[in-house]
């Protein structure tokens, strides 16, 4: 795999910005961010509902909109024919990168298909302008891409009502590559199918991205679906990365409290011990507490974890975490 970074974000920091009635609110969603997606890997992105991850896909597609701000940081493609600051670029710039370097799956086929038009003309209005060549040319390369994802040709000249769940999905992920694109954001693409459809959904985007060599952003909470796909692995917790690594390293080592409660919840077979929830829930991003942000939940918190928030440090070759406890544990410190 090559290490090249094609995506680097850098203190990416995106707060909705709401005021009512002359009082101002603020809920940093996102809150100084940093990461690099590498060429051809496929980098997953976990944590609870509320913990920022759609509003940093968004933020890192350009995809957003007032009260939704950037207020700090960078977000960076180097794309085979350059390097580019998504929000230094036109309107018109980042229209014509869309779907053809810079595509996204989103969680629910209907949000993209139609329903009142047939699958062809979906096609059209995604990818027509970046094919180019005659009508005729242009469906013979889509018809060509739907071989090549398994998918009968036919489909074009069906309703999105017309097909199964699973089906459409695929559907979306045909026309998040047909323009064969550099880097794939997939929003949560499996969460509303079943565990048999949903599988064959992902052995169809692992296939795809292999084939095209494209990097990946691939968003879910399922823990047991980063396991089987993803290379490498960010943790988010209220807005901040808390930790990132190898995927199989941090399944076999989770440094962060956090995600060690996460995938020890994940169910295995011939494992009768009862699961349990964290306490409490996700702070109030409006108003986050001091220091550490899991510390009201944490039961490895100590002192000062209330007062200082950590920093993302890496303490193993290619493993970063923010965790005062992980840090002395790592380096043998007594930690008060």
């Amino acid at each position: 795999m090559s290490l090249a970074p094609l995506l680097q974000v850098s203190g990416l920091k995106a707060y909705y910005q709401m005021r009512f009635f002359g009082v101002t609110r603020e809920v940093r969603a996102v809150d100084d961010v940093s990461l690099t997606i590498r060429r051809n890997e496929i980098y997953g992105l976990a944590g609870e509902s509320s913990s920022g991850k759609t509003t940093l896909i968004k933020t890192i597609a350009r995809a957003i909109r007032p009260p939704l701000n950037v207020v700090g940081g960078s977000v960076t493609f180097d794309f085979q024919d350059g390097r580019r600051d998504v929000y230094a670029m036109s309107p018109a710039e980042l229209d014509a990168i869309r779907w053809s370097r810079l595509s996204y799956v989103s969680q629910g086929s209907m949000n993209v298909l139609n329903p009142v038009r047939k699958i062809r003309h979906s096609f059209v209005d995604f990818a027509a302008r970046h094919l180019g060549g005659t009508r005729q040319a242009f469906f013979a390369a889509v018809s060509a891409h739907l071989r090549r994802l398994s998918l009968d040709p036919k489909v074009l000249d069906a309703y999105p009502h017309e097909m199964s769940g699973g089906m459409r999905q695929r559907l979306t992920i045909a026309l998040a590559t047909i323009c064969r694109p550099e880097f794939i954001i997939a929003d949560e693409p499996t969460t509303a199918l079943d565990v048999i459809v949903q599988k064959g959904v992902l052995a169809m985007l692992r296939e795809v991205q292999q084939e095209m060599g494209s990097s990946m952003l691939f968003v879910t909470h399922d823990m047991a679906v980063h396991a089987n796909l993803t290379d490498r692995l960010g943790i988010m917790y209220a807005g901040r990365l808390v930790e990132e690594g190898p995927t199989a390293q941090i399944f076999q080592r989770p440094l962060h409290p956090y995600t060690a409660h996460l995938i020890s919840s994940l169910p295995r077979l011939g494992d009768d011990v009862r699961k349990t929830g964290l306490p409490g829930a996700p702070p109030n991003l409006a108003d986050p507490p001091a220091g550490c942000r899991f510390h009201p939940r944490c039961p490895l918190a100590v002192a000062r974890c209330r007062e200082t928030a950590p920093l993302l440090d890496e303490l193993e070759p290619g493993h970063r975490v923010a965790c005062h406890v992980a840090k002395a544990r790592a380096s043998g410190a007594a930690l008060s």
